[in-house]
């Protein structure tokens, strides 16, 4: 069977036009009615510093991030990557390679809270799966970046690893009316039934033995079934920045919300060290061609 071609728009290339400042004989009501999910700060006449802190439920975060420069009336996607249990947001976003890959985008790298030395959490011990404490930390990450940069409210992104990947996941799964795909690597899924449709690309080492395979087919199947495609066949992924990690879609090609499965062989850190936990050398750019074709 032929596979899927994946139809990569220009690297960096942004997904919307320039907005007209306002000021200049346009208004905002005009440019909303063109432009009708942009956030508040596409509106403002200069962008403002993305805050490094931000106090959800009485607790101060920690929030990385990387804007790309440009006119402050731009509209960005915006990538909300999610580190694991060890492996604090400047490690993980060291180790992601995002920013390379979508010089574009908006992205945040959030950080959880410490349950012990070196190790964190993205809920709390008896959270319910469709409202996990953090699940907050990501509307304010939401709400704050929108203040501070013009982002596209329709194409918000979440990333994930290990226990990020999970939380990534739930995120997708649970807050489908904020988040356009996730594309998680090494994870889960903490719930069951998935609320509203979110594209997927979900990256797993079949031989990973920290977060087993099996995990990983069951949040497949949820956004499988959230989405429609519970009954589709699996096509090859023919683009190449997917054809490394060996994926195959789910739902056909003007599907608005497919479903990627990629059960990988890279097993190999960049200093060497083989571990089918590892976030794959092909993930970067895979994360970016999913994201990127999504309409």
């Amino acid at each position: 069977m032929l596979g899927v071609v994946f139809l990569l728009l220009a690297a960096c290339a942004p997904r919307v036009g320039v907005l007209p400042a306002t000021g200049t004989g346009a208004t905002s009501d005009a440019v909303a009615r063109v432009h009708p999910s942009l956030s508040p700060a596409c509106f403002a006449p200069a962008a403002h510093p993305i805050p490094e802190r931000l106090v959800v439920g009485g607790r101060e975060r920690i929030v990385l991030s990387h804007a790309p420069a440009g006119p402050a009336t731009e509209p960005r996607d915006l990538v909300i990557a999610f580190h694991g249990r060890t492996n604090e947001a400047a490690r993980a976003r060291r180790y992601f390679r995002l920013e390379a890959a979508l010089p574009e985008a908006i992205i945040v790298y959030p950080q959880a809270l410490s349950t012990g030395p070196g190790t964190f959490a993205w809920s709390d011990p008896g959270d319910p799966t469709d409202s996990l404490r953090d699940f907050e930390l990501v509307d304010a990450v939401i709400a704050a970046v929108g203040q501070a940069r013009c982002i596209d409210l329709g194409r918000i992104f979440v990333v994930g690893h290990s226990l990020g990947a999970y939380f990534a996941n739930d995120v997708a799964c649970n807050l489908g009316d904020r988040v356009r795909a996730v594309a998680s690597v090494a994870g889960g899924l903490q719930g069951g039934e998935c609320v509203g449709e979110t594209a997927a690309l979900l990256i797993h080492h079949p031989a990973d033995a920290l977060v087993p395979l099996s995990a990983g087919e069951r949040a497949r199947e949820a956004f499988r079934a959230a989405n429609g495609l519970a009954q589709a066949s699996a096509t090859p992924v023919a683009d190449p920045a997917l054809g490394p990690l060996r994926c195959v879609r789910y739902g056909g090609g003007d599907d608005p919300d497919p479903v990627l499965w990629c059960a990988h062989d890279d097993a190999t850190w960049p200093n060497g060290r083989y571990d089918p936990h590892a976030w794959p050398a092909a993930a970067p750019a895979a994360i970016a061609a999913f994201f990127r074709h999504l309409p």
